[in-house]
């Protein structure tokens, strides 16, 4: 039997201050991410972090640098 796993997908984000993200997944779920832990993140500008990307549902990308973000790497969650 293969057990198939299902990732949410990113639905939104959304910037609070300067030191969290919250990630809103399709499946109602929203991941509080503390930006400490993505230095190229929080050191975005207001209006860079305005113009962002989500790919496919699965990947965040930010017009002003060249990092792709996983759901997983945001949430934390291991392939």
């Amino acid at each position: 039997m293969t057990t198939i796993l299902h990732y949410p997908g990113i639905k939104s984000v959304e910037f609070m201050s300067n030191s969290i993200l919250f990630v809103h997944l399709d499946n109602d779920r929203t991941f509080i991410v503390p930006l400490e832990k993505f230095p190229v993140l929080k050191n975005l500008s207001v209006e860079e972090k305005k113009e962002f990307e989500i790919i496919d549902d699965k990947y965040l990308s930010f017009l002003s640098i060249d990092d792709i973000f996983s759901i997983e790497d945001l949430i934390g969650m291991q392939h």
